[in-house]
């Protein structure tokens, strides 16, 4: 067995971490830059919570 530890991702809009069972989750790199992958957890996707890129500023839905 593995001694390393896994760590849930975080929402980048709420930043409540994302459980295996979270259906309707999203890891997707930033649309405009391409550069940070971003996570987005059902609820905030339901609700078009937006979110923002740390590296280019995109504001996204």
């Amino acid at each position: 067995m593995s001694d390393k530890a896994y760590s849930m991702p975080s929402c980048s809009c709420c930043f409540r971490k994302i459980t295996p069972d979270d259906v309707g989750s999203v890891k997707f790199r930033c649309p405009s830059c391409g550069d940070v992958v971003h996570v987005r957890c059902s609820f905030c996707r339901k609700k078009e919570i937006n979110y923002t890129c740390p590296a280019c500023s995109f504001v996204g839905p």
